[in-house]
């Protein structure tokens, strides 16, 4: 049986290894090579250079905010996330459910850039909310650091990406047995002991998903600090991109390292603290 078993997986494991484990050992690899300016490529001469340009020309501060607009991010959409999951949970029924669940995903069905370039109509000068509150006078004159800051940025990582954060948490309440509220009730608890002590603990696996989910997506994302950001806004994909038109590719090797070795990292201290591993099992612990 448990040789059936290795065939069963053998091909989706194998396929998992050649498109996903593969590239990111050769992007560690080349990470360390060197940059050959006569033919215009790597070669394997082990170099820490391309770790050392990290801390060249500021680059090592667009990481940093990186890590922080994207742990900004996770957080604020896992405080959303939780009570409108649990919404969607408790108080709407399976009809109710499935059409929340789908106008939370209809925005995908459009382009990224379209999303984007659609606060700019609503958060700029002449846009829906300034128009409102002059009219409404509220204020004498456009509020300009609705758009291009980072309160723009924000409100587009919210709108991108909350979504992730909502349907791991939705997974993880899903597979609490109602009875264990009902019976804390019954015993005595009120609403906010019973949430605090019995649900959240048991959602932390989803909740903690949730938030590396939107972590990664904000890491890895351009559109919204480019369309929102303004001028002078950066995020580390925006700077592997600049770097690697110039052809440095260590220096972006490295950096890709180093934004993996982190999210990583999160992973291994998210399984230890929150059990994402629970997420698979067959009940809650």
């Amino acid at each position: 049986m448990p040789f059936r078993r290795t065939l069963l997986i053998a091909p989706p494991l194998a396929v998992v290894a050649l498109i996903g484990v593969v590239p990111l050992a050769l992007v560690v690899l080349w990470s360390f090579w060197t940059w050959d300016p006569a033919t215009y490529w790597i070669k394997p001469d082990l170099s820490l250079a391309g770790y050392a340009g990290i801390l060249n020309a500021g680059r090592w501060t667009v990481i940093l905010s990186t890590l922080v607009k994207s742990f900004g991010a996770a957080l604020l959409c896992s405080l959303l996330a939780y009570p409108l999951s649990y919404a969607i949970h408790v108080m709407a029924g399976p009809r109710i459910q499935m059409l929340l669940l789908a106008l939370m995903t209809i925005p995908f069905f459009t382009s990224y850039l379209i999303r984007s370039f659609s606060w700019r109509l609503v958060l700029g000068r002449t846009g829906a909310i300034n128009e409102t509150l002059q009219a409404l006078h509220i204020t004498s004159a456009p509020l300009d650091w609705l758009l291009f800051s980072n309160f723009a940025v924000f409100i587009g990582f919210v709108a991108s990406y909350l979504p992730f954060a909502v349907f791991p948490l939705l997974l993880s309440m899903r597979r609490i047995p109602p009875e264990l509220m009902a019976a804390a009730r019954d015993l005595g608890a009120g609403f906010w002991r019973a949430f605090f002590t019995i649900l959240v603990p048991l959602t932390y696996a989803g909740l903690f998903a949730g938030f590396l989910f939107v972590f990664v997506m904000v890491a890895g994302s351009s559109t919204e600090v480019q369309m929102l950001g303004g001028a002078g806004a950066s995020i580390v994909s925006v700077m592997i991109n600049d770097v690697m038109r110039v052809a440095n590719y260590p220096l972006a090797f490295a950096i890709s390292v180093v934004m993996l070795v982190t999210i990583f990292g999160m992973v291994l201290v998210g399984n230890a603290f929150f059990k994402l591993s629970g997420l698979f099992g067959e009940d809650a612990e």
